[in-house]
């Protein structure tokens, strides 16, 4: 059976997974964070950790909880979403390594299919474990792509 490893996390009670070739670092520290005026409410500023700029992303704003009470230790998980951008979440907990059989892997099953703020492209995937938990696997591409999806018009070209 194949399976793939997963860092596992939890915000508030949603626990979701980010495939391990995904993951740039992990971080739980006290971090100085400066807000940038043109960044939406779900970025809490940016902030330099060993040596790289990083913009921060509130996941609890991102999927749409109410925010909790500021820790003086952030757990921040980061990301290279592609070559010019390096983002981290926020995080409460992270519950640690997780292999996740392909077969317990599927399609998200609808009942968080909302389009608002492109929640379903951030979580288009869930693993069912045997356990009855639900996973939701995060797609990092999608954490700052909040503006809806237009599909452009008219018909392809092939050449």
């Amino acid at each position: 059976m194949i399976t793939e490893e997963y860092l596992v996390a939890r915000v508030g009670d949603l626990y979701f997974g980010i495939y391990c070739r995904d993951v740039k670092n992990v971080y739980s520290q006290q971090l100085k964070l400066a807000k940038l005026h043109y960044q939406t409410s779900i970025f809490r500023g940016i902030t330099h950790i060993n040596g790289q700029l990083m913009q921060i992303v509130d996941l609890r704003k991102r999927v749409g909880m109410c925010a909790r009470e500021e820790p003086e230790q952030l757990t921040l998980i980061s990301f290279q979403t592609d070559m010019s951008n390096l983002f981290a979440v926020i995080v409460d907990q992270i519950l640690g390594l997780k292999r996740l059989p392909q077969n317990k892997i599927m399609h998200h099953p609808g009942h968080i299919n909302n389009s608002l703020n492109n929640i379903n492209l951030l979580f288009p995937m869930v693993a069912l474990l045997d356990d009855g938990q639900m996973i939701h696997l995060l797609d990092s591409t999608y954490l700052a792509k909040t503006e809806p999806v237009k599909e452009e018009a008219g018909d392809l070209e092939l050449f």
